[in-house]
């Protein structure tokens, strides 16, 4: 069998796993009533229903929903459009015909056609493009895997709200120009698509303008012929125009989002201090996004820790350094942005959602690094991708699929909350529930596609002698970092206490 072809079979494994983990499980709590979700699902509905932005009549019949913004009497969604709108054509064909509508099972044909479909396709996506870079193959599965099960996209690409849409749009649009700076030629089909998905950015998430513009910078580096500037500028339009429309529409300027109207009091005054709520740069936003062992990006997906070596790597690399550069402007510039929000945490979330749009960027130098390592030692690079992906699992894996809306006074989810769910048979409804088998037993399919992915990827290895090397790191790898993370090392306070409280009595 040739590489190529083995590629292929493991893309179809890999897209067969990850459509397996994203469509059993179902992590939905209505008692919730999650603004991030529902307010954009108010909005679909009503472009559907009643052809408007306003969700007035979705609101009085549903109840009302906070990140909602009021002017001149009517309520419309404050988040970007692109979900909302993207979920149309599912909520339309469910709505016109279903015998019966049923408000969860919309929810659910929402997320189905606008978040998970068009999340396992960029993954497919992404595999190709690890797998293309890598010689080992076993550290862009253990990456791919990572990321598509093992971080905060798995949990958002199952919900239906913009952070893994953002993320995806970002990379697939990076993807296009990075091929046509190093054939030094872009097709005016290519350069169309990767201006739409450049703007698309924002049109899904308001904090991604910052990859926008350093994509449309990066594409005055890589679109050749000039005039294939001009099928980009056209593709980028299309979301500013959809994005502009609903800004006038539902604000009153083509130029103005609906943060300063929010309904909830609270919310508006911060959003009113400084421009939009950037009030100044908070140093513990910064710390805590990349590195909280409670929501930080690193630590909840370990494998990006390589990144740090992977960023040095392609910065020598005369070839790939402006690719390189681009990415890691997208990754720090996002973050210093986040860094000024006084509401850089973003409420009841798994890791630091205002980040999801980077994670494919810094997994990129993650693979480098374990690359540079595979090149030394087959059986080290494995047995460290692997380990902590396994690790990954747990950390991101688990609040992904079991209840992905922790508490911002939660220090150490998987110890203080998900062990105690485990224990006490909690679980949310996965296609089980059909045979009426609930519970953790439930859950067991999930943990058994997560060992296959990881003992499929070990394949890879053709020396039986360095298979059972990185079997046994791993293992290693994988038991201390999961100890880690499952032990209670602080005694909770009064208010972490109350808020877990609140979130068992939300929970089950």
């Amino acid at each position: 069998m040739s590489a190529h072809s083995g590629k292929i079979r493991g893309g179809a494994f890999a897209f067969i796993v990850c459509a397996f983990a994203y469509f059993y499980v179902f992590p939905y709590q209505p008692e919730l009533n999650n603004p991030n979700e529902n307010v954009r699902l108010y909005m679909t509905a009503a472009l559907v229903e009643n052809h408007s932005y306003r969700i007035d009549d979705v609101r009085a019949r549903w109840g009302w929903v906070n990140d909602a913004g009021v002017r001149e009497g009517h309520y419309y969604s404050v988040k970007a459009p692109g979900t909302s709108m993207l979920g149309v054509p599912g909520y339309f064909l469910y709505y016109n015909c279903a015998n019966e509508f049923d408000r969860t099972t919309a929810l659910w044909v929402c997320r189905a056609t606008a978040t998970m479909l068009p999340t396992l396709l960029f993954l497919l996506f992404f595999y190709r493009w690890l797998r293309k870079r890598s010689k080992s193959g076993v550290a862009a599965e253990a990456v791919f895997y990572s990321v598509a099960l093992g971080s905060l996209l798995y949990g958002y690409g199952m919900m239906f709200v913009s952070h893994t849409q953002s993320a995806a749009s970002a990379f697939v649009a990076f993807a296009l120009l990075a091929e046509a700076r190093e054939k030094r030629k872009i097709s005016g089909v290519a350069a169309f698509v990767a201006g739409l998905f450049t703007a698309g950015v924002t049109f899904f998430e308001y904090p991604g303008f910052v990859v926008s513009v350093v994509l449309a910078f990066y594409a005055l580096a890589c679109v050749r012929p000039w005039k294939r500037l001009v099928p980009f500028a056209i593709g980028g339009a299309i979301p500013t125009l959809l994005m502009m429309h609903f800004q006038w529409r539902s604000f009153g300027s083509p130029f103005r989002p609906g943060h300063l109207f929010v309904e909830n009091p609270a919310f508006r005054a911060a959003h009113e201090q400084g421009f939009f709520g950037a009030d100044g740069f908070h140093a513990t936003a910064a710390s805590g996004l990349f590195f909280d062992t409670g929501f930080g990006l690193f630590p909840l997906t370990p494998i990006l820790f390589f990144a740090f070596v992977g960023w040095i790597l392609l910065l020598l690399r005369r070839r790939e350094r402006i690719d390189a550069l681009a990415a890691l402007a997208m990754t720090l510039g996002t973050g210093l942005v986040i860094s000024l929000m006084n509401n850089w945490r973003g409420g009841w979330t798994i890791g630091p959602r205002y980040l999801a749009v980077v994670v494919p960027f810094v997994a990129w130098p993650a693979l480098v690094a374990l690359e540079w390592i595979a090149a030394k030692s087959k059986s080290l690079a494995a047995g460290l991708a692997l380990g902590t992906t396994a690790i990954a699992f747990v950390a991101s894996g688990i609040p992904s699929a079991y209840y992905p809306h922790l508490p911002e006074p939660v220090s150490r989810p998987i110890a203080q909350v998900f062990v105690p769910l485990i224990e006490h048979e909690y679980a949310p409804l996965t296609a089980l529930h059909y045979f009426d088998i609930f519970g953790t037993t439930a859950m067991i399919p999930l943990l058994a596609a997560a060992v296959i992915a990881l003992a499929y990827s070990l394949r890879l290895l053709k020396d039986a002698r360095e298979r059972m090397i990185a079997s046994a790191l791993a293992v290693a790898i994988a038991a201390v970092g999961i100890h880690a993370f499952t032990q209670q090392d602080d005694p909770p306070n009064a208010e972490r206490l109350a808020s877990i409280n609140a979130f068992f009595d939300s929970a089950v």
